[in-house]
C-alpha cells in the first residue's frame, strides 16, 4: 500500500483505527439495515444517477459507488435512531462495504453523515473542519455529489409506499419530475426538502411534481 493512501485512509475517519472492511451482507446483518428501504433508495438513486448525468458530472465507474453509499446510508439507525446519520457514519469509517476500493471508503461514510440533516453553506463550511475536509479535494467533490442523489432517493422513499419516478422533462436549467405512487404527494414535498444540497451544488433546478390522480 502506497503512503498516500494510508495518509488518505487516515484522513477520511474521525479516529486513528484502521478501516475493517466488511461484506456489504454483514452490514446488513450486523446493523439490522432495513432491507426494503435501502432497496428503494438504491433503486432511487441509479435512476437519477442516469437521469441526471449530463448535470453532475460523474462517470459511470461511480455508479457501483452510489448504489453501495444507497444500501447502507442507514447504516447507524439501530445504533442510535435520533443521531443515526452519525453513528452510520462512524460504523462506516469502522467498516467500510468491502465491495468498494479502499480509496472510495470515506465516501460513503461522509454521505451517511449527510443524508438526514438540512445541507446548506454553512455546513459544507464545518465539515471543512473535520476528517472531511481532509480527504483529497476531488473525494470531498464526489461525496458531496453522491450525497446530493442519495438525499433525494431516500426522500422519495420517505413514506415507504413504493413512490417511483415518473417522466423526467428537461427545460433550460430546470428538470422536472413526474413522482408517481400512493406516496407521491408526501415523497414529492420530502424531496424538495432535500434537494438543498443538489441546489447548492448546481445551477439546474429540479421540480418534482406528483402524478395527477385520475378519477
Amino acid at each position: 500500500m502506497s503512503s498516500n493512501f494510508k495518509s488518505e485512509r487516515k484522513s477520511g475517519s474521525e479516529n486513528d483505527t484502521l478501516p475493517e472492511p466488511m461484506p456489504l451482507e454483514d452490514l446488513f446483518h450486523k446493523y439490522g439495515i432495513e432491507r426494503s428501504h435501502a432497496d428503494n433508495v438504491a433503486r432511487n438513486a441509479l435512476e437519477l444517477f442516469e437521469i441526471l448525468a449530463p448535470i453532475h458530472g460523474l462517470g459511470p465507474e461511480y455508479r457501483t459507488l452510489v448504489e453501495m453509499a444507497a444500501l447502507v446510508h442507514d447504516t447507524g439507525v439501530v445504533t442510535d435512531l435520533e443521531n443515526h446519520h452519525r453513528a452510520g457514519r462512524d460504523i462506516l469509517l469502522r467498516h467500510p462495504p468491502a465491495e468498494l476500493p479502499e480509496r472510495l471508503w470515506p465516501v460513503v461514510a461522509w454521505t451517511a453523515f449527510l443524508h438526514k440533516k438540512r445541507v446548506g453553506k454553512e455546513k459544507v463550511a464545518k465539515l471543512k473542519g473535520k476528517a472531511f475536509g481532509k480527504m483529497p479535494e476531488d473525494l470531498q467533490d464526489v461525496t458531496l455529489k453522491v450525497a446530493a442523489l442519495i438525499r433525494l432517493a431516500d426522500a422519495l422513499d420517505y413514506s415507504r409506499m413504493e413512490s417511483r419516478l415518473g417522466k423526467a422533462t428537461f427545460k433550460g436549467r430546470k428538470v422536472k419530475f413526474e413522482i408517481i405512487g400512493q406516496g407521491a404527494e408526501i415523497d414529492a414535498e420530502r424531496m424538495y426538502k432535500k434537494g438543498d444540497l443538489w441546489s447548492l451544488l448546481y445551477d439546474t433546478e429540479i421540480e418534482f411534481k406528483p402524478q395527477s390522480k385520475k378519477s
